[in-house]
């Protein structure tokens, strides 16, 4: 195997593949990329063993071929390298591959290209979806993704593809995270399903990058296929069923308050820095026109904040999880934002008002204070 490739082509490829790569994994070979030099092409694949990505660059390739390296140590090399210089691959014998480019040369140790997984062949595309749309969706549910392995069901965020319309949902089981648009796709007349593990979609946010594109999405019996380009990223499925989402939405909350995001933001946090590190709760007291904010703890002090809202309903008070409700105002793209409240144990629902024409719906659950 012996091929040349510039510098910058490399680095942009071998830093989409890093987040997948396993940083301490007890098979050897889940450090590698694979390396396949074949045509005008240079291709590259990482897995670890839950999701692959395929992608690559233009290569002038003498001799056709394939290896593994270790990919850590050749992004670690190739981003030092001058910007825009060559970096000549040639394949040695007992698996050494030595990378020459302008006044730099090394040989690093390759493992044989049969101990790299085998890769599943792409599914015929079910669907072609925005990637501008996909990557939104994607920030405004992801961080409502649980943090417990256990609860397997909930490691990921349920993509729901229906006829003239588009879903994303995520739960903790706390709060959930649902966003939606009206969308006409061609290929789909009826509901398609897919359970994303939250690795899957960190690495499809990267694949779609701020470039306007199409992703295509596919699916077989045990994985998930998206491409952009000539990347492709292959997933598992995550097993297990999803909560019924619909009936988490609140949709008697009768009273609602408006209020400017900033402004509900910066009081949230201020109010926050006195609440009790294990409750974890503020208090939202309503009044007319006024949202007051306090939170205490018995070894730090307590604190108050009085934010303007528009709200003309009864006096209520509710508590809520402070971080929860900062997710929500950090993603939610709107100047201003809604919250609609029914009583002191019913769920709150979140909106953006303005500025977007997703549907975007945000559910926290209420704590005892």
């Amino acid at each position: 195997m012996k091929f040349t490739v510039t510098r910058n082509e490399l680095l942009n490829e071998l830093n989409l593949v890093q987040g997948v790569i396993e940083k301490k994994s007890t098979i050897p070979i889940l450090s590698n990329i694979l390396l396949e030099a074949e045509g005008g092409r240079l291709g590259i694949a990482a897995t670890d063993l839950d999701v692959t990505i395929r992608c690559g660059c233009p290569a002038s390739v003498s001799i056709e071929g394939t290896t593994t390296l270790s990919a850590r140590r050749l992004f670690d090399i190739v981003r030092l390298l001058p910007d825009g210089a060559d970096v000549n691959f040639s394949l040695l014998e007992n698996d050494w591959v030595e990378l020459r480019s302008e006044n730099s040369e090394y040989k690093i140790v390759a493992l044989p290209k049969e101990n790299f997984p085998s890769i599943p062949e792409a599914a015929p595309a079910t669907a072609k979806i925005p990637g501008e749309l996909l990557r939104s969706m994607i920030q405004r549910t992801m961080f409502a993704i649980t943090q417990e392995e256990s609860r397997y069901s909930l490691n990921g965020a349920l993509l729901v593809l229906l006829p003239g319309e588009v879903r994303m949902v995520a739960t903790d089981g706390h709060r959930l995270a649902f966003v939606s648009k009206s969308l006409e796709i061609p290929e789909i007349d009826s509901e398609v399903r897919a359970l994303i593990p939250r690795k899957t979609l960190m690495e499809i946010q990267k694949l779609i990058g701020d470039q306007e594109s199409v992703l295509e999405f596919g699916r077989d019996e045990n994985h998930l296929f998206f491409s952009v380009g000539g990347k492709r990223i292959v997933s598992r499925i995550l097993a297990g069923q999803f909560p019924n989402y619909e009936l988490v939405i609140p949709r008697d909350n009768d009273k609602h308050i408006l209020a400017a995001t900033r402004t509900l933001g910066d009081g949230i946090r201020r109010a926050a820095i006195m609440s009790d590190e294990k409750l974890k709760a503020i208090r939202l007291s309503l009044t007319s026109g006024i949202l007051e904010l306090t939170a205490s703890c018995a070894e730090a002090g307590e604190s108050h904040e009085k934010v303007p809202v528009e709200y003309e309903g009864g006096s209520l008070e509710i508590g809520f999880n402070p971080a929860y409700l900062l997710d929500f105002i950090g993603v939610c793209g709107s100047e201003s934002v809604s919250l609609s409240v029914k009583d002191s144990e019913t769920q709150g629902l979140l909106r953006p008002v303005g500025a977007s024409d997703l549907n975007y719906q945000y559910v926290v659950m209420p704590m005892k204070f």
